[in-house]
């Protein structure tokens, strides 16, 4: 890949949610101004992690093993995985899922309002609504609504060639 940066070796890399804070010299990775140059959005780091575990609290660090072969296949394959679970319908008392798409395309579907496009969904709607070509009317509603896993980006972006294979550290704080 032209634009992907090389990066020094090591053994765990250190996703960084603050591009300001990634630098040559600590050698962190500004992961959301990594995915927003390859998926063409801003990603929240913050929200991805939390969809991979959601009782993260704020100064915590979360591990992501992508070193050995079976890990980092797992994490392609959610995230080629065309089922999204929505979260627990109270009405039905079952689960609700998407299929037909995966994370990354409902993800990319979901926009923020603009001077052309007005919102269509409220900024808190229930966990199992389908939100597919939602809009809503800030980001921040937008990133708590649905982020896709970051452990399934972190896969794709190395599947892509724009991270090294490794094992990743993410720093949850604000």
């Amino acid at each position: 890949m032209p634009d992907a940066p090389e990066y020094t070796p090591r053994s765990i890399y250190m996703l960084e949610p603050h591009a300001d804070h990634a630098t040559a010299e600590n050698g962190y990775i500004p992961i959301e101004a990594v995915a927003e140059r390859i998926y063409g959005k801003p990603y929240s780091s913050v929200r991805g992690c939390q969809r991979d575990d959601e009782h993260i609290g704020n100064d915590s660090v979360k591990l992501y093993k992508l070193t050995s072969d079976e890990d980092y296949l797992q994490a392609l394959e959610a995230f080629d995985n065309t089922e999204i679970y929505l979260g627990w319908d109270s009405h039905t008392g079952e689960s609700a899922f998407k299929t037909g798409m995966t994370e990354l395309d409902y993800w990319l579907s979901i926009r923020v309002a603009d001077e052309s496009v007005l919102a269509t969904v409220e900024a808190n709607p229930p966990a199992t609504q389908d939100l597919q070509n939602a809009v809503f009317a800030d980001r921040f509603f937008a990133d708590r609504a649905f982020s896709p896993s970051l452990r399934m980006v972190l896969g794709d972006l190395i599947r892509r060639g724009e991270l090294p294979r490794g094992d990743y550290l993410f720093r949850h704080w604000w």
